[in-house]
């Protein structure tokens, strides 16, 4: 039987456990600067490089700020099929729209992208009984906690650019560990409309 879940939006409370949302709208800090012609969110996320922590074991990392630009997804009938969750053991890792190539008069608050998202198992593997899928909009970043198993970056219909922060240090597994997974099926309908992604780079 095809493990199958549906996508949920996303907010800043339905994904505390996995990290947080970085978005201007719906936060309860928001303070005025610039000479009142800005609106600021301090600490809107919480950054980790968790290998400060973890002694002379691990090689240090430096922080890595680059640019993603991530291609549509294939989907068949509506529905994504995920295979793979990484995560990154000992940083947090923020993902930021910077915009979207070819989209003209584009609704910001359209859904544009994918975040799956699944607990940590007793065998250490992604518990897919947890497994979780979110609808992003081109306003909305996510920043996923340190250890925290997610799928690679799923964008929907069309390309979007994204500011990445990141802490690396060029080894393989303490920069990213994948676990490859039974198959789960993401019902995408209706929170995306544009469903003819093709993969290209």
């Amino acid at each position: 039987m095809v493990h199958s879940i549906k996508v949920e939006p996303l907010t800043i409370d339905s994904f505390k456990p996995y990290g947080d949302v970085v978005q201007l709208e719906g936060n309860k800090n928001i303070v005025i600067a610039n000479q009142g012609t800005a609106k600021r969110v301090n600490h809107i996320a919480k950054l980790e490089n968790l290998r400060l922590a973890s002694g002379p074991a691990l090689q240090s990392a430096q922080p890595n700020m680059c640019i993603f630009s991530s291609a549509p997804r294939p989907t068949s009938g509506g529905r994504f099929d995920v295979k793979l969750l990484e995560r990154h053991p000992y940083s947090s890792q923020v993902f930021m729209p910077i915009h979207q190539d070819g989209v003209k008069n584009a609704d910001p608050n359209a859904a544009c992208y994918l975040v799956i998202v699944a607990d940590n198992g007793p065998d250490d593997k992604p518990d897919l009984k947890t497994i979780r899928a979110f609808a992003a909009n081109s306003t909305q970043g996510i920043n996923y906690k340190a250890n925290s198993w997610h799928s690679p970056m799923v964008t929907i219909g069309e390309r979007v650019n994204f500011l990445v922060l990141v802490w690396e240090n060029g080894v393989a597994l303490q920069d990213c560990e994948e676990a490859p997974i039974s198959p789960v099926q993401v019902d995408l309908t209706p929170s995306f409309k544009n469903l003819n992604g093709k993969s290209k780079l």
